[in-house]
């Protein structure tokens, strides 16, 4: 079977240990640049409210701007800090369980990960989590928000069918339902972004709590073969 990883809030935990830390940056960074905040930390609480509920920082931060009617020219700003150039002097943590469940999946299967953002950030994620990227027999990282061309390609090369196939990520519209698409199993983690609506249950054949449920997951797919 081949089980394949989103990596933000599936395997590290972006949304807690890492994004509030960089939404502070980019805000200070975008009020250096001119924005107008007559009080920071409730200008910072409100961004990070208003981030908790978006499908992408990328779409929190231009809800942010336009809720205050600020110039769009500062979207730039905020996204350099997240996407292009992120500090990592706050640190990043793994979700919890993610190296035990990683560790069991690649005793019997292969293992993959799919995720979106710059090749030296999201490896940086990885190495600073103290995951080793070694277990994964393929790494992808996609520059667009459309993941089903990588997993369409992990599965030919790979030599599985879509049925043997198991795609676990924290949003439903990005990254189970491509998948979904090309007939593979689907299991949604309620992490980080995932907590909100992110996409259609349609898309989702499973839905977990802890990654440590994914065995159970697998198990019950290996029996159907």
């Amino acid at each position: 079977m081949l089980i394949i990883f989103d990596l933000d809030d599936t395997l590290v935990d972006t949304s807690n240990t890492l994004l509030p830390h960089l939404l502070k940056i980019a805000l200070e960074k975008m009020c250096a640049k001119g924005l107008e905040v007559s009080d920071f930390e409730k200008t910072y609480e409100m961004m990070l409210r208003i981030n908790r509920s978006s499908l992408t920082s990328r779409h929190g931060l231009k809800e942010f701007l336009e809720i205050r009617g600020a110039d769009q020219s500062f979207l730039d700003v905020g996204l350099e800090v997240i996407y292009e150039r992120p500090p990592f002097e706050g640190g990043i943590q793994p979700v919890e369980g993610a190296k035990e469940i990683l560790s069991y999946c690649a005793r019997n299967h292969q293992l993959a990960l799919v995720t979106i953002g710059q090749e030296i950030v999201q490896r940086k994620k990885l190495m600073l989590a103290g995951i080793d990227s070694q277990i994964f027999s393929q790494i992808f990282v996609c520059s667009k928000r459309d993941k089903k061309p990588y997993y369409k390609k992990l599965i030919e090369e790979l030599g599985f069918t879509a049925g043997q196939v198991i795609v676990c990520g924290d949003r439903i519209s990005i990254d189970l339902a491509p998948a979904k698409d090309l007939g593979c199993k689907t299991v949604h983690f309620k992490w980080g972004r995932g907590l909100g609506n992110t996409g259609l249950k349609r898309d989702v054949d499973y839905t977990i709590l802890h990654l440590r449920e994914l065995k159970t997951i697998i198990m019950r797919e290996n029996d159907k073969e």
